[in-house]
């Protein structure tokens, strides 16, 4: 292959990343205003501003888009973990100080890769795609269990599972206020998740 073809194949490959980029993050933001029952291709092509035909070349179907949304959005929630959260200088602060920086980080997270939760949330997802998730969200529980392991020495495996299922759950439910609410209130939610969490963890360090 001559210089130039690489150089034209290294252009189209970088074109083709773009496009993708572009088509998931439309999809995300579809998943949240239509819900994932009820948004189809034609209207995440339209919305990426790209053709039909453009879209199934990387593509087949609507579970094919949310199968790599989910893969993507995983992949940088991980990232978000090993390199900000679950870091020596961040695990080393006083707790009241490691929830907010936990919590407002999964919350910009939340609200930089809009339909995540959505699709979380979905009661409809087929088989494959509930399969998928399920692996995905393991490797976060993980990360949860090392977070809540740090602020909780004394306390068993079981102990900290437990912790970190009601912990998390408490997240999820008021996730969704946060995230539609504006910004004054948004605040104040916030607030209240962060209090609510620091008063469920603090007597775990006198243990």
């Amino acid at each position: 292959m001559s210089v130039n073809q690489e150089r034209r194949l290294a252009r189209r490959q970088k074109r083709g990343q773009r496009r993708v980029e572009d088509i998931l993050r439309t999809a995300g933001e579809i998943f949240v205003e239509q819900g994932y029952d009820h948004a189809t291709t034609q209207m995440i092509a339209q919305r990426a501003d790209v053709s039909a035909g453009s879209l199934y070349q990387f593509f087949p179907n609507k579970e094919a888009i949310a199968m790599a949304f989910v893969e993507q959005s995983v992949q940088r929630l991980q990232c978000l973990y090993d390199e900000h959260i679950l870091v020596p200088k961040a695990l080393e602060l006083p707790l009241p100080r490691f929830i907010d920086h936990y919590i407002d980080a999964l919350i910009a997270f939340n609200q930089n890769n809009p339909g995540y939760f959505s699709l979380m949330q979905s009661a409809t997802l087929s088989p494959q795609l509930i399969s998928a998730m399920q692996g995905q969200r393991q490797e976060i529980s993980v990360r949860i269990m090392r977070v809540v392991q740090a602020f909780a020495p004394g306390s068993t495996p079981e102990q900290c599972e437990v912790l970190a299922v009601v912990s998390y759950r408490v997240f999820l439910a008021l996730l969704p206020v946060i995230l539609q609410a504006d910004e004054q209130r948004k605040q104040i939610f916030i607030k209240e998740l962060k209090t609510i969490l620091f008063r469920y963890f603090a007597p775990l360090q006198e243990r």
